[in-house]
């Protein structure tokens, strides 16, 4: 199982735990894209140092968000900067799938217009060494999700 599944998974049942009588007063209002449990909203170093090895990606990202990414890798970046970098990562993953373009950039499209677990099944359905993969599985759940929620917006 990924790390994001099994954190979805511990969430839903605490929720679960917690609401308890609520729960069926929750079912009843309208029906929302899912968003994926994110225990941080800041990117980690480990994340950050397998994002910059991912030539194709580091090739898409501004001056400032590479600086940025540089500083979060080695420990050296304060909380603001790991969650600002956050939206760095979106745009760079975002651009690269852009520069791939044809039948990746519609089929993302298409499946984030079809909900969350299409889009991530679809991102995870891409061969392992692809870099739009690498770079989307490097990046976290929470840069994960505003790609989602970018894609899907775009309806």
């Amino acid at each position: 199982m990924h790390r994001n599944t099994l954190r979805m998974a511990a969430v839903s049942t605490l929720t679960a735990v917690t609401l308890g009588a609520g729960a069926g007063l929750a079912q009843a209002s309208p029906a929302a894209p899912v968003r994926p449990a994110a225990t941080q909203a800041t990117l980690s170093a480990s994340e950050a140092r397998v994002l910059l090895g991912n030539s194709a990606f580091t090739a898409e990202l501004t001056a400032k968000d590479a600086k940025t990414l540089r500083a979060v890798a080695d420990g050296k970046a304060t909380r603001a900067q790991s969650s600002f970098i956050l939206g760095g990562a979106a745009r760079g993953v975002i651009a690269l799938m852009r520069k791939h373009g044809g039948k990746l950039w519609s089929g993302a499209v298409s499946a984030a217009k079809k909900g969350w677990g299409k889009f991530h099944a679809y991102m995870n359905g891409l061969a392992w060494y692809h870099p739009v993969r690498v770079a989307y599985v490097a990046a976290g759940g929470e840069v994960q999700y505003q790609i989602f929620k970018y894609l899907h917006g775009l309806m």
